[in-house]
Order: C-alpha cells, then sequence, then structure tokens
C-alpha cells in the first residue's frame, strides 16, 4: 500500500512542480519587466490536469486566479480593462482544465472496466495450463501484437483424458474481434472433441467441421494437435501450422508431419507418430515467433536460441525466449504470439484403462481419418479435468 501511495504522490508531483513554475515565470516575467503576464497564469492548471485529479486542479487554479488578481498590483494595472480581461481569461483556462482533468478520470475509469473485462475474457478463452500433469511438464506464454489487448487470434489448450494428454495451438487469419471469436469456436470444439473422439484425425476434423460454419469464406485457421500418449509417444496432427521443435538435452529436431489443409477448409487429416525421452521438450509456437523481424527486416533466429530452452524450468525457459524476441523486435510485436512449451518428466503418464469392444476407434499413428474406417468411437469416460 505504501509503494502504492509513493507511486501516486509522484504522478501528482511533476505535473504540479512544471504547473507551479509555470506560474512562478510568468510572476517574474511580469515583475522584472513592463510586460503583462497575468492572461498566462491559467497555464500552471491546464499542466496540472495531465495527471492531477480535478480537485487538486481546481485548487491549483483557484491560486492561479488569486495570484492574476494580486499581479495587477506590481504591474500598475489593477483595476483597468486589461487587468479585469486577463482576470477572466484565467478562469476560463482553470474551468477548461477541471473539465479536462474530470473528463480524463471518466475515461481512465471506463478503461479500467473494459481492460479488466477483456482480463476475465483471456482467463476464460486461454486459462493457465498445468505446471505438471500425468508425467509431462506444461509452460504456456501469449503476447498479442497490439499494446491494449490481452487476447487475440492465437490459441493453445491442454485437455487430460483418461487415455492421453492433447495439446492444441492455432492461429486465426485475421486480427480484431473477428479472430477472437474464431479462436471461440476452435477451442470450445477441441475441448468437446478431445474427450469424444479416440482418433486424432477426427477431433481435427470436429474442430474444421465447427471453422466451417463459424468462419466466412476467406477465413481459416492453422493449427498442430498433438497426443502425449502413456508409452513415451507423440502424435501429431497437423492443419497447415508450423511443425514443433523438439529441444533434447544435446540436439534439437524439428518434427515433420503430413500437413492437411487449415481449418475451414478440410476435414481429412493425417497423423504421424514419434518418439520423445524423458527430458525433451517440445515446442510449440504460432507465426508471430519465426516471423517476427527488427529494424533491418531480419526474422527472429530461433535456432540461435533454442539453448534458452534447456537447463532452467519451462516457464523459465519460455521468459528467456520472449525476451530475446522483444529484444530482437525493439519492444514492437507486429503480430500475436502464442507458446506452449511441454516437458516429458521422470515420473510415467499412468496407464490407459481398458476399453470394452465397442470402443473401437483407436488415436491415428498414419494415414488418413475417415479413410481407414476409424470413425472415432465416442468416449464414455469424461474430461479428467487437471486444473
Amino acid at each position: 500500500m505504501l509503494t502504492s501511495v509513493v507511486h501516486r504522490v509522484r504522478a501528482y508531483t511533476d505535473p504540479l512542480t512544471a504547473a507551479l513554475l509555470v506560474l512562478a515565470a510568468g510572476i517574474a516575467v511580469g515583475a522584472a519587466t513592463d510586460l503583462s503576464t497575468t492572461g498566462y497564469f491559467g497555464i500552471g492548471a491546464l499542466v496540472a490536469a495531465v495527471t492531477c485529479p480535478p480537485l487538486v486542479t481546481l485548487g491549483l487554479g483557484l491560486c492561479c486566479e488569486v495570484v492574476a488578481v494580486v499581479s495587477g498590483v506590481w504591474d500598475h494595472r489593477f483595476g483597468s480593462g486589461q487587468h479585469i480581461a486577463a482576470c477572466v481569461l484565467v478562469a476560463a483556462q482553470v474551468a477548461v482544465a477541471v473539465y479536462i482533468s474530470a473528463h480524463r478520470i471518466r475515461r481512465s475509469s471506463e478503461l479500467q472496466q473494459v481492460r479488466a473485462v477483456a482480463e476475465v475474457a483471456q482467463r476464460a478463452l486461454l486459462p493457465d495450463v498445468p505446471k505438471t500433469l500425468h508425467g509431462a511438464g506444461f509452460a504456456a506464454r501469449y503476447l498479442s501484437a497490439a499494446a491494449e489487448a490481452s487476447v487475440g487470434g492465437d490459441l493453445y489448450e491442454v485437455v487430460a483424458t483418461p487415455h492421453t494428454i492433447r495439446l492444441i495451438i492455432g492461429d486465426v487469419r485475421g486480427k480484431g474481434l473477428p479472430a477472437v471469436r474464431l479462436a471461440t469456436v476452435v477451442l470450445g470444439a477441441f475441448r468437446e472433441a478431445a474427450v469424444t473422439w479416440l482418433d486424432q484425425g477426427q477431433v481435427a476434423a470436429a474442430c474444421a467441421r465447427s471453422v466451417s460454419r463459424e468462419a466466412d469464406p476467406e477465413d481459416f485457421v492453422t493449427a498442430l494437435l498433438v497426443d502425449i500418449h502413456p508409452d513415451g509417444q507423440l502424435s501429431l496432427c497437423s492443419a497447415g501450422h508450423h511443425p514443433p521443435l523438439l529441444v533434447g538435452t544435446t540436439t534439437t529436431t524439428t518434427l515433420t508431419c503430413p500437413s492437411g489443409p487449415p481449418l475451414g477448409l478440410g476435414e481429412q487429416f493425417a497423423t504421424t507418430v514419434t518418439d520423445w525421452e524423458i527430458g525433451d521438450r517440445l515446442l510449440l509456437f504460432t507465426d508471430g515467433l519465426i516471423e517476427a523481424r527488427d529494424g533491418d527486416r531480419a526474422f527472429f533466429p530461433l535456432d540461435r536460441h533454442v539453448d534458452l530452452l534447456r537447463e532452467v524450468s519451462p516457464s523459465a525457459a519460455l521468459d528467456q525466449l520472449t525476451a530475446a524476441l522483444t529484444s530482437h523486435v525493439g519492444g514492437n510485436l507486429h503480430d500475436d504470439l502464442a507458446l506452449l512449451l511441454v516437458e516429458r518428466l521422470a515420473t510415467a503418464p499412468p496407464q490407459p484403462r481398458s476399453r470394452s469392444a465397442a470402443s473401437t476407434g483407436q488415436p491415428a499413428s498414419t494415414g488418413q481419418s475417415g479413410q481407414s474406417g476409424q470413425t472415432g468411437a465416442q468416449a464414455d469416460i469424461p474430461l479428467a479435468d487437471a486444473r
């Protein structure tokens, strides 16, 4: 609380000091010369209105008005038409300053309310990922290109099921509120499909159908779906998205996988399977990372910063990576950025529960979903919410 008071006092001190300097300068010039500076005294109140509340501004304005009246004594114009006109001008300046201060306070309050709503919307759209879940550690970051916005068209989610951990990261074409709306559509579809379909391709197809229903004809969403299996395998399904980066203890590999159409432009998706070792980390990202440019239009060299993703915790690793990115672009991002870092921990995840013979759909390893007769039986076990 003391720190808050100190910051508030400092916020008032600077403009008040500037206003008093303006007033003192006007008095000094008027006293040292034959010039009438009375009409300029109200500028002090206008300066104070920049950050001071209305009552402080009014108090300083009244002081300016008193000085304006008294100034007629030393410049020998007291009671003259020129002196009265100058005092009226100062009063008008004070009134304008008080109005500016009150209007600024009101707009600031409205902005705080809007930001509070935006923060609630962000938590609903992109809730915190679990730090650990079934033998995997997680960290996520979201950076918005708009300074006044906390969320945009990039998305990520982690869903735990009794059989696997399912991840998605995506990037909506476009910006602004339409992109945010489409991101909510994808996340809602993924959260439902992740616990409904065993086949990963069917999960992607469900998300694609939701986008097709809600998006404009030219809109689409690139996405990457990842399943983390109990046996240490990763299933990847790409809908036109950048492949993830597998960061080992000494090596770094880009995990290539067949790329299907972006969500909203098709419903047939292939999956592929790969392994990862204990201690390996998987980086999922949107194009705000690799397409970020510096002042010379040079792209962010991700390959030269992969060491930042090792040794420290996943959360600290993402902090280091985003700091390097922000430094590269000079603090001015031109595109939204979502990052999801997953680490395979030494603790083995629990084995999946047995399924009934009727549940025939399994997560696809290769091939086209829907073409091999795998329709993805609906799961009858609800989501194990690990948050």
